[in-house]
């Protein structure tokens, strides 16, 4: 198997004495016409493919004939045998949620409060214990946090929910009365 890179000139046949009986186009910015030919003669013709076409002609070939209407570079597999070739070009670009976030710090007591309203637009959260002592309690159901109900988070731990994000309020409260300014940070988005 090998691979061959070829320059096109738009509207020009390009023959290629190569024999095989597996072809496959790796890469190409256009569609290009591919004659098969055996027996000084094309059996077989692939009009306008594009990059990840492949054959197999039954009884192989002796040559190709690639045609363009654009000038393009191509590249290009043939081989012998039962050999694949599994490639694709370009670049992928995975784009998770994104968008604009707010931070606050918040001052939280042994009293609940709400560290974050409801929001149904809501793609992230994070809670975390800035306290240097105390336990903070954490509720993503809409109600109340207690001094004995809610996730615990000990100081420096953060509540970042993965794959399901609550859209209704989050309720905080400390388990003991803690002095601390800004003791919780809230990070949405």
């Amino acid at each position: 198997m090998r691979t061959i890179t070829i320059n096109l000139t738009a509207g020009v046949a390009l023959p290629i004495y190569v024999g095989g009986n597996y072809f496959h186009l790796l890469e190409t910015t256009a569609g290009i016409d591919v004659e098969f030919v055996r027996n000084q003669g094309v059996f077989a013709t692939a009009r306008n493919m594009e990059f990840g076409f492949s054959s197999r002609p039954s009884d192989g070939f002796e040559g190709l004939v690639l045609t363009s209407a654009t000038t393009q570079a191509v590249k290009i597999v043939v081989g012998e045998g039962n050999g694949g070739y599994d490639r694709t070009t370009g670049s992928v670009q995975i784009i998770g949620n994104q968008g604009t976030f707010t931070q606050t710090a918040k001052s939280v007591t042994n009293a609940a409060q709400v560290a974050a309203a409801a929001n149904t637009a809501r793609k992230s959260i994070e809670v975390q214990n800035n306290s240097a002592a105390g336990v903070l309690r954490v509720r993503v159901d809409g109600t109340a946090a207690s001094v004995s109900s809610g996730l615990r988070l000990q100081p420096g731990q953060s509540y970042v929910p993965q794959g399901y994000v609550p859209t209704g309020a989050i309720s905080v409260c400390m388990e003991t009365a803690d002095a601390t300014a800004n003791n919780v940070e809230v990070i949405e988005g």
